[in-house]
């Protein structure tokens, strides 16, 4: 018996050895392969006169604007796609996404830059053991993004709005240097804070969804109660505060509820509470207290420019230039499920624009990197463009069930610079209530949505097509 299974470990260790032997040799993440090197005068070069695709590899918040590592100036090369070298490292989900949202082709050059020639190899060496390139596709950029924005006269573009999503090196500095910060994890288990008590940012408070929203169909509460529960948690409107949650989608939610309760200065972790432990930063267990205050130091109705109501959502629907932009999944737009187990009405408001979200009510993938942060934000604009969304020239309300997932887009178009686009936290739970209100149901093509949104708004205006050739990532 003990020869027998002896004999099969070495047979068997014999095929290992001799397929292993058999297979194509493939670059490490980290090997060192002869890309040729590109200088950055010849890139400046590329930039107007040749037919590539541009990747960086740098972090999500690098990309956006951060100046984490000794850059001279924050942002990204213009045109650069972003396939990060930590999602590589860290074999993220998502990383086929990644790469097609980059557009690169068979047959395409492309340059890959990061903050040191090891970062660019890990992304470039993937590109040619995981996708399939050719070596002699891909050049490296000499002395990275730092000595590209070191050249004042090369462009950078960057995420303009990028302070209000913050990566955890920043906020971990802002903790040890703002004593007047709060940090609040927002969290939904009726204020138990299971979550929370396992592991918190250090000092940061707990802040459940029901102190600033209610069953059945989590409407918001009134904006005096949201104003008395943040007195309670030591903030009032000139409070600075960082917020975040398990997953993006509920630090938005919170943090766009605190906006439109009046509080100035809030910004949000990008990508969750899983990005800083990802960071190697520590958490803490237990409870932290918070010391109340007495003022908010505002009153009257809740900010406007932040949160509508059904009656303002529907003025809204019938502007000409105004749009309701349903973030959904597809499936929810147009009205094969509810998205909701406690909420069975299916269907659309007709003649929302479909501004696309993930594969479920929590899943906002549309909208994230394989990490949860933010999306490049210009592939982001290509799809609203795709979809006859202008957040330039049209007053926009985000909506999804009640809310959550359309304050995180809402949070996102600040970022990107848009101003004149509102919550409709209501959204399509309050809005199917009414039978009186008009609501679609069934397949739809882009240029059918367009024409419920024309025939509700009024607006006939040939140019609303004219971005409907843009080439994005979408399977409708």
């Amino acid at each position: 018996m003990l020869y027998t299974s002896l004999a099969r470990a070495i047979c068997l260790g014999g095929m290992v050895l001799f397929i292993t032997a058999c297979q194509p040799d493939k670059p490490s993440m980290t090997a060192s392969t002869a890309y040729t090197t590109i200088e950055p005068q010849q890139l400046s070069q590329k930039l107007t006169t040749s037919q590539y695709t541009l990747i960086d590899t740098r972090s999500p918040d690098a990309f956006n604007g951060w100046t984490l590592h000794g850059e001279q100036r924050g942002g990204h090369i213009p045109g650069a796609k972003l396939l990060s070298a930590d999602w590589i490292t860290r074999d993220l989900p998502e990383l086929d996404t990644a790469y097609q949202r980059t557009g690169i082709q068979p047959d395409q050059s492309i340059v890959v830059y990061g903050y040191d020639r090891e970062q660019s190899t890990v992304v470039a060496n993937w590109l040619v053991s995981e996708m399939g390139l050719n070596v002699a596709q891909i050049s490296i950029l000499k002395g990275g993004y730092n000595q590209w924005a070191a050249i004042k006269d090369n462009p950078v573009d960057h995420l303009p709005g990028y302070h209000s999503l913050v990566p955890p090196s920043a906020l971990n500095e802002q903790i040890k240097n703002n004593p007047q910060l709060k940090v609040v994890e927002i969290g939904w288990d009726g204020g138990k804070g299971n979550a929370y008590r396992k592991g918190h940012i250090p000092s940061a408070l707990y802040w459940d969804d029901l102190e600033f929203e209610h069953p059945p169909i989590y409407e918001l509460n009134s904006v005096e109660d949201i104003r008395a529960s943040l007195l309670r948690l030591g903030i009032d409107k000139k409070t600075p505060v960082a917020v975040y949650s398990t997953d993006s989608i509920g630090a938005a939610r919170g943090a766009s509820v605190m906006k439109y309760a009046g509080v100035s200065d809030v910004v949000m972790l990008n990508g969750g509470k899983n990005v800083w432990s990802a960071a190697g930063l520590p958490l803490d267990k237990g409870w932290v207290q918070p010391i109340p205050v007495e003022d908010f130091g505002v009153t009257g109705p809740g900010d406007a420019g932040v949160v509508i109501d059904i009656e303002q959502a529907k003025a809204l629907r019938n502007q000409h230039d105004g749009a309701l932009i349903s973030i959904r999944s597809w499936e929810e737009y147009v009205g094969d499920i509810s998205g909701y187990g406690y909420f069975q009405k299916k269907g659309r408001i007709t003649g929302a624009l479909w501004g696309q979200s993930g594969d479920s009510a929590w899943d906002m993938n549309d909208y994230h990197n394989p990490d949860h942060t933010m999306r490049n934000y210009r592939e982001i604009e290509a799809f609203w463009s795709q979809w006859g969304i202008h957040p330039d020239s049209m007053e926009l309300a985000f909506y999804c069930g009640n809310g959550w997932r359309a304050s995180e887009v809402w949070w996102y178009a600040q970022a990107m610079g848009y101003e004149n686009n509102q919550i409709y936290s209501s959204g399509w739970m309050r809005w199917k209530n009414d039978p009186a209100n008009p609501v679609s149901k069934g397949d739809i093509t882009r240029e059918e949505s367009l024409q419920d949104w024309r025939i509700a708004s009024g607006n006939q205006s040939p140019g609303v097509l004219a971005a409907e050739k843009v080439d994005v990532v979408t399977t409708h």
